[in-house]
């Protein structure tokens, strides 16, 4: 039974391997978060081009007939008709233009609306002096929404590193978990091949049966080990398995060995940290809400002032009856009592910019301590993995030489199994130090903006 089962471990196969370079390119490509991002920052380019809108020149027709009882006729019926054509188009600086022709038949309502029978053809301007002018609830509304455009790149930009991270994060971990169970694997391969050469010895009469109990009980120990690190395994591929949307089967690849730790260059700290304060989205989300904040106040300084708008309109009556040249000049003006509201706007959008200041201000200081710990985890994994591989070095030594003696009838078994145990930690050790060095420097490639 222990050699069936020792010819089913050692039956195992390398499946293929699955670089992290392939891995991350797939999730770029498929991964629905990422594509969820950039359908919303298609959707604020769509809400850009709805607040241009506003601008837009409108057509405007209309005609109108009326029977009335006339003031000056009082008792006899009236009739009139009023007709008008003409094209307007509102600035994003606050002006309002509009070009035209009215013409009306029969007794019109209004004086006002009577033009001669070749119509009255009109320019129509009307100017904010004060309240409106420059800026206006419109304009800072497309200014807001072109500033939503570069801040959804950015939003993109970020979500694609944390995204690329947190799968490289967990493809080393998956790494780790398929060596760890080589570790396991080989150990359990060993004791079960141990204990098929002391059966055999107890049928020959050179083993105690104690000794082969031994045997066996560390057999089922590490056979216990490895189910574990078979979970350990299942685990971390079904944490992968988020990543991968191009139809791979995890439990049928392997992934590329980790790498021994090696020292960064000695300006890759100081490259990253430059790299990482001109390109972490965050901070230049930061100086995009600045401003929009600031638009914000702006408009409310602005609607503190009177309205007092200017009113131009010249035009031409032509035909019968038509007095030639006519205009329309005024002007209007509000004033409010009180000005609650401008006043209101304006202090909550002074209080904000000065909350985006701080933030600032505390982002810079916590993307700078990112680099600089990243790159201290990079160092320390590996002084750590020179310490491990002395480690390793000496146990296995130590493992072999118990091993000597144990066959020399100058050991136990129960010291060969802990020598083993010792040398196995010792390995999956080198292995998490490994695996913590590769998560270091998928952060430090994050906090850069490197990926």
């Amino acid at each position: 039974m222990l050699i069936a089962m020792a010819i089913a471990i050692v039956s195992f196969h390398q499946p293929p391997i699955l670089p992290l370079e392939s891995f991350l390119f797939q999730v770029e490509l498929r991964f629905p978060k990422l594509i969820g991002a950039e359908a919303e920052r298609l959707a604020v380019t769509a809400k850009r081009r709805a607040k241009q809108g506003a601008f837009d020149p409108q057509i405007t027709l209309g005609t109108e007939s009326l029977r009335y009882n006339s003031a000056s006729t009082r008792g006899k019926a009236s009739a009139g008709v009023s007709n008008e054509l003409g094209i307007e188009v509102a600035t994003p600086q606050g002006l309002k233009l509009a070009t035209g022709r009215s013409w009306n038949a029969g007794s019109v309502k209004s004086p006002d609306s009577a033009t001669g029978s070749d119509g009255s053809y009109f320019l129509y301007a009307k100017l904010p002096l004060a309240r409106g002018g420059g800026i206006n609830e419109k304009l800072v509304g497309l200014a807001q929404a072109r500033l939503a455009e570069p801040a959804a790149t950015l939003n993109l930009a970020g979500l694609r590193q944390n995204t690329l991270l947190e799968a490289s994060l967990t493809y080393f971990e998956w790494s780790g978990a398929v060596q760890k169970l080589q570790i396991a694997r080989k150990l359990l391969d060993v004791g079960i091949f141990r204990a098929t050469g002391l059966q055999k010895e107890l049928a020959k009469g050179l083993q105690a049966a104690i000794t082969l109990t031994e045997a066996e009980a560390e057999v089922e120990r590490r056979r216990a080990n490895f189910i574990k690190a078979q979970r350990d395994l299942d685990k971390a591929t079904l944490k992968l398995s988020k990543f991968t949307w191009d139809g791979s089967d995890l439990f049928k690849l392997s992934p590329a060995p980790l790498r021994q730790p090696e020292l960064l260059a000695e300006s890759a700290l100081a490259e990253a940290l430059q790299r990482a304060r001109d390109l972490r989205p965050e901070l230049q989300l930061i100086a995009l809400q600045t401003e929009s904040t600031r638009l914000e106040g702006k408009l409310a300084q602005n609607d503190l002032r009177p309205a007092v708008d200017l009113v131009f309109s010249p035009s031409a009556d032509l035909g019968n009856k038509s007095v030639g040249g006519a205009y329309k000049f005024g002007v209007t003006a509000s004033i409010p009592l009180y000005q609650n509201d401008a006043r209101g706007r304006r202090e909550e959008a002074l209080q904000k910019e000065q909350k985006f200041t701080r933030e600032a201000e505390l982002l810079q200081r916590t993307i700078e301590l990112e680099v600089r710990d990243a790159n201290s985890a990079i160092q320390r994994s590996q002084e750590r993995f020179i310490a491990a591989q002395e480690r390793y070095a000496k146990t296995k030594k130590v493992e072999e030489g118990e091993l000597k003696l144990f066959q020399a009838g100058l050991g136990t078994l129960f010291l060969v199994n802990q020598r083993e145990q010792a040398t196995a930690e010792a390995g999956s050790l080198l292995i998490d130090i490994q695996v913590e060095y590769e998560q270091a420097q998928a952060a430090f490639l994050a906090a850069s903006m490197s990926f």
